[in-house]
């Protein structure tokens, strides 16, 4: 299952040496998780926070993956699972065939 998980820290880090160490094993995380293929893109906002496209088997392995991410003690998550266009094109389409 694909998800588009946002997350923007919301308890800062004890100080910038704490917040420096938090983002390098953050890199090391997208890293692992990228080459594992459990990440697809990962992004950060001008203003702070970042997206995650995930790859993930299902909700629970999420919720397993994201409380593995080095600030995620900090981070306040939004998620949101997605579905393949043409799939999702093809479920409307085909709902909506009684009634036209």
């Amino acid at each position: 299952m694909k998800y588009l998980v946002t997350g923007h820290q919301v308890i800062p880090g004890a100080g910038h040496k704490d917040q420096a160490n938090y983002l390098r094993a953050a890199k090391d995380w997208v890293s692992r998780h990228k080459q594992a293929g459990q990440l697809e893109a990962v992004y950060s906002f001008t203003d702070g926070g970042g997206v995650f496209i995930m790859n993930v088997p299902n909700h629970e392995e999420l919720m397993k993956l994201l409380l593995t991410f080095p600030l995620s003690p900090l981070t306040q998550w939004s998620v949101r699972p997605m579905i393949d266009f043409n799939e999702s094109a093809d479920i409307i389409i085909n709902s909506l065939k009684n009634f036209a």
